[in-house]
């Protein structure tokens, strides 16, 4: 923190492999529920843009704050306009939502070379509560969407 500043305000370094030093508003740290699947020990990230991509882009990066881990994160409907979650009762509880409007859905993707390769996790999104920066990796019920979409060829991976 640097001086004079305290709380949410309060500036927060965090220490990056692929980004180096970055600082981000305490406020702006989300708050995993359960961290996430096979991070269960992680509970706290950011969501920052790539140096590559524009403050809109729809594919950005979810670092951890420690430093540990990050990922590529995508928003699903920019690729996908039909995509269409429906969240378990459950995960609205732990996530403190009593509004949907409120909530902000991200898939991991894994990058790949060529990049018709690409991937995302339908399945399991993230889902983001923007009033209380409550977050969660969820499994969806009942769905046909796939761990493994390919985005540019438009289809399950096979």
């Amino acid at each position: 923190m640097s001086a004079g500043e305290t709380g949410e305000d309060a500036a927060l370094r965090i220490k990056t492999a692929d980004h180096g030093e970055i600082e981000v508003r305490r406020d702006s740290v989300l708050r995993f529920v359960n961290g996430l699947f096979a991070f269960e020990h992680e509970r706290e990230f950011v969501i920052i843009n790539y140096d590559f991509a524009a403050p809109d882009s729809p594919v950005k990066c979810l670092q951890s704050v420690s430093g540990a881990v990050s990922f590529t994160i995508m928003d699903p409907f920019y690729f996908l306009p039909g995509y269409d979650p429906v969240l378990p009762e459950q995960e609205k509880k732990e996530l403190e939502c009593a509004d949907e409007a409120d909530l902000r859905y991200f898939v991991v993707a894994v990058v790949s070379r060529p990049i018709q390769n690409t991937v995302a996790n339908l399945l399991c999104p993230i889902v983001v509560n923007v009033k209380n920066r409550r977050a969660a990796q969820v499994i969806l019920d009942n769905t046909q969407y796939p761990m493994q979409y390919r985005i540019f060829a438009s289809g399950e991976v096979t």
